[in-house]
Formats: structure tokens, C-alpha cells, sequence
């Protein structure tokens, strides 16, 4: 077949044309002629595949030959090997907030000054202390007034908001005289320092409100010239631990005014009347017992 074609290419060529090229011509003109219609008889087969799987005519028998890929059921997981002994608390991560039974058994932080969880009188109250403290005793100014004052103090706790300033204790307290004399409340800052295992030195710095003459002799009385409604107190206690709740103490306060009130008062001089600082001063000392939550 392919040198009937062959034939049928060469003898398309004209006569003339090879007789004016030439015999020699003519045969190697041919010959090529003859190279070409192989390689393009060659070249049919495959276009033709191709034009057949592009036109629609490609064998599909072999795909559809194939199992269905959901047909064949996947290969079992291997199981975890991780078990519940190697799960550590550190590798569990929490992404939500505890849950409310968690909270109620969760400590509160011992840094935080205002956890007041579990709250009770001894996180507030530390100690309280009473006695009996003898009235306007001196040494620091006269003594004009009599009597006993009965002496009651509380100590509260801070919860580390002062420890910038060595960590105090607030007090509140009253003094309440036998006779008629001055009563005093007061308040302040109090610090302590242990020494010699049992023994115990306190300054108290502050300030009271009282009831007693801020202008002292009256009437044939005499009294304490106070000077100011209010004014400066600082006491000191020198005292001995018994236990970790008893202790004894001696005490001894001193109220004042720093000489900063003054008066307009007779004098007996023509006008009558002229401006002095009245300071006297108060002084009491006495023995307390103190217990300590």
C-alpha cells in the first residue's frame, strides 16, 4: 500500500519538467519526493489516534474496569498509645473559667491585701487592750485635775498596706475620767519591737478629741487651759509577753497642742483682754493588759 502511494506521488511529476532538469536531476529530485511521502505516511497513524480520543472515540473499557475508590473500606486507626498516668497536670491547659466548686476550694492569695475571703474578726481585730490610768499625773505639765481614767484600746491589722512605713497598727481608744474632769477619744498609728524573748517596746503616735477646757480656770475651778478642741497624742508602752495571747504593760501618754492655738483672755489692764498661747498639756500613766487574737 505504501508504495502504490509512493508510485501514484512520483508520477505526478511532469515530464517536462524532468527533461529540463536533467536526468541526474530528475532521479535525486525523485528520491526526495519519495523520502517525504514515508514520513508523511509514517505521521497519518498517530494524528489519527489522537483525532480519535479528541473527537470521542477512545476506548473507555479499562476506567471503567475499575473498582469504585469507596467500594474498598480504609485500613483501622492505630489506637493511642498515650495514656492517662502520662497526662500531668502541667499539660493540661485550661481555655475556660474555673467552675464554681473549684473557685470555693481555691486559697485566696496571701499577697493580695484586700483578700477577705473567709472573712472573720481576727483578720481584722488583732488585740485589745484596758487599765487604769491615773489622771493629769505630769511630768511634762502641772497637774490641775484629778482622778482615774478608765482606758480602753483596740488594735487592728493592716494587712501589709503600711509596711513602707515598718508596718503599724492602727488604734482607736477612749479615756474616761472618775470625776468630772477631761475625757478624751483618740486614734493613731502604733509600732512595736520585741527584745529579750518575752519583753516588748510600743510608740503610739496620733491624735485625740476631748471634752475639757480649752480655756482652764473658770469660776473658782481650776482646770487644764487645753487650748485647741483637738489635739496632738503620742504614748509609749513598756510591757512583758506571758503567752501568745496575755501580755502586761506600763503606759504612759502625753496630748498637746504643739503651742499652735491661741486665746484672747483678760489680763485685768485697761483693755482688758490680750492674745495667749494656751498649751498645758495633759499627761496620764497607768497599767493595761492586753490580749491578742
Amino acid at each position: 500500500m505504501v508504495s502504490s502511494v509512493i508510485f501514484q506521488i512520483v508520477s505526478i511529476i511532469p515530464a517536462s519538467n524532468v527533461k529540463q532538469v536533467g536526468r541526474s536531476s530528475a532521479r535525486i529530485y525523485r528520491i526526495e519526493l519519495i523520502v517525504m511521502a514515508a514520513i508523511w505516511i509514517s505521521v497519518i497513524p498517530t494524528t489519527t489516534a489522537t483525532a480519535q480520543s479528541w473527537g470521542g472515540l477512545y476506548n473507555m473499557d479499562s476506567f471503567l474496569e475499575q473498582p469504585h475508590p469507596f467500594s474498598i473500606s480504609p485500613k483501622p486507626y492505630p489506637p493511642s498509645k498515650i495514656t492517662l498516668n502520662q497526662i500531668t497536670s502541667q499539660s493540661v491547659r485550661r481555655s475556660s473559667p474555673l467552675p464554681l466548686d473549684e473557685k470555693k476550694n481555691t486559697p485566696p492569695n496571701s499577697n493580695d491585701p484586700l483578700a477577705l475571703r473567709g472573712w472573720s474578726w481576727q483578720d481584722l481585730l488583732t488585740e485589745v487592750r484596758f487599765g487604769a490610768l491615773a489622771h493629769d499625773t505630769g511630768p511634762f505639765s502641772a497637774k490641775e485635775e484629778k482622778g482615774v481614767d478608765t482606758n480602753i484600746e483596740i488594735l487592728l491589722e493592716t494587712r501589709d498596706l503600711l509596711n513602707i512605713i515598718w508596718s503599724p497598727r492602727p488604734y482607736l481608744g477612749v479615756s474616761v475620767n472618775s470625776g468630772d474632769d477631761t475625757n478624751q477619744a483618740y486614734a493613731g498609728l502604733y509600732w512595736e519591737w520585741d527584745f529579750w524573748k518575752h519583753w516588748f517596746f510600743g510608740l503610739g503616735l496620733g491624735g485625740m478629741i476631748h471634752d475639757g477646757r480649752l480655756v482652764g480656770d473658770k469660776d473658782g475651778q481650776k482646770r487644764k487651759s487645753l487650748g485647741c478642741r483637738l489635739l496632738f497624742r503620742e504614748h509609749i508602752n513598756f510591757g512583758y509577753r506571758i503567752d501568745k495571747h496575755h501580755s502586761i504593760m506600763t503606759h504612759l501618754d502625753h496630748s498637746s497642742n504643739a503651742s499652735l492655738c491661741e486665746k484672747n483672755t483678760r489680763d485685768g489692764s485697761a483693755l482688758g483682754r490680750h492674745d495667749v498661747i494656751l498649751n498645758e498639756g495633759l499627761e496620764s500613766i497607768g497599767i493595761r493588759y492586753g490580749y491578742s487574737f
